[in-house]
């Protein structure tokens, strides 16, 4: 991440491709015991969110309130959905 800290990213956060708006941040994924940012879960999708795993590699930047990444949203909609631990993401509320 250039500029910023994961720890400054929250749930709702907008977050922003290369080409405009990807949608939201849905969930942080940290270890926070050991200081690792694993990356975000996006929420995306007009009718019915649909998430996606963004990893840290992928953040550029946290300011201004938004997630900045390097992802188009095309790039974005081709995303899996998350799954940790061997089970899928279901709108979990702790950091994982």
């Amino acid at each position: 991440m250039e500029t910023g800290s994961y720890l400054l990213i929250t749930r709702g956060m907008t977050v922003q491709g290369t080409d405009g708006d990807l949608g939201t941040v849905a969930e942080v994924v940290a270890d926070s015991g050991v200081d690792v940012f694993r990356g975000i879960v996006l929420a995306h999708g007009f009718l019915s969110a649909k998430h996606a795993f963004i990893p840290a590699e992928n953040i550029l930047r946290v300011e201004h309130n938004q997630v900045w990444v390097r992802l188009t949203k095309s790039e974005a909609e081709q995303l899996p959905p998350p799954a940790f631990g061997g089970q899928a993401f279901e709108g979990r509320n702790e950091l994982l």
